[in-house]
């Protein structure tokens, strides 16, 4: 089972925290698992974290991270799991725009030529082809494929 990370778990697994002044402009650099750092398998991510995210844009990008390193090529998004570990209760715009940052996610993956561009949907428990990631279509969940890079 995958899960999302809130914030709360995030600043716990925080091991190290350096914040710089360059010029006018604070930095900040944290570290975030040990365990990343001792991983096996190699894994391109392209920049995930802007530097100004939006409510909830942040949990979803820690989760694409989360995933997208795993060892497997094949990536699964589960969100009707993601979405119900909120403890609060999301309006359905809520709902539709966290969908819409795990779709702006997959583009940047895209973009940068780390992905297969065949994706599945889940479907009632199905795998379905599809070659358009939409916010109505994924609210089950998703499957991308990682590149191999030989």
């Amino acid at each position: 089972m995958i899960e999302p990370i809130s914030g709360e778990q995030l600043l716990s697994k925080v091991e190290l925290v350096k914040i710089t002044k360059v010029q006018k402009f604070w930095v900040g650099r944290v570290w975030l698992s040990q365990e990343l750092f001792y991983y096996e398998y190699p894994f391109y991510l392209p920049n995930l974290f802007q530097t100004k995210l939006k409510k909830y844009q942040s949990e979803v990008q820690v989760h694409v991270f989360k995933t997208f390193s795993s060892e497997d090529i094949e990536k699964v998004f589960l969100i009707k799991e993601f979405l119900q570990n909120y403890t609060s209760c999301l309006s359905n715009q809520q709902k539709t725009k966290i969908k819409e940052y795990f779709i702006q996610s997959i583009k940047l993956f895209q973009k940068y030529d780390l992905i297969e561009s065949n994706y599945k949907i889940i479907f009632n428990g199905f795998l379905l082809d599809t070659d358009v990631l939409t916010s109505k279509n994924i609210s089950e969940g998703f499957v991308i494929y990682e590149k191999l890079s030989v």
